[in-house]
């Protein structure tokens, strides 16, 4: 091996070497960011779910014509008989 190869060596094994630098700081930082969507996403699931309750909750107060009208008709027969009374 001579002097040429070895030089043509120590530059590959430096680009390498800085390429590998750079690919493990973008790991870093694609790995921050990876982090940060896994929050997110966590804190959207809750928000999904705290939005299910309370549609749920407001179905379940929703108002039902059918029970009103029967309220109303029995009421009315109520008040019939006490004023026939």
């Amino acid at each position: 091996m001579d002097i040429q190869t070895l030089d043509a060596l120590d530059q590959k094994i430096g680009k390498l070497l800085g390429k590998l630098a750079e690919l493990q700081d973008e790991n870093r930082r694609v790995t921050g960011e990876l982090n940060t969507l896994r929050a997110d996403f966590a804190q959207s699931q809750k928000d999904l779910e705290d939005a299910k309750k309370r549609c749920d909750s407001l179905l379940e107060n929703q108002r039902d014509l059918s029970k009103e009208e029967q309220i109303k008709t029995r009421i009315s027969a109520l008040l019939e008989k006490l004023e026939a009374a």
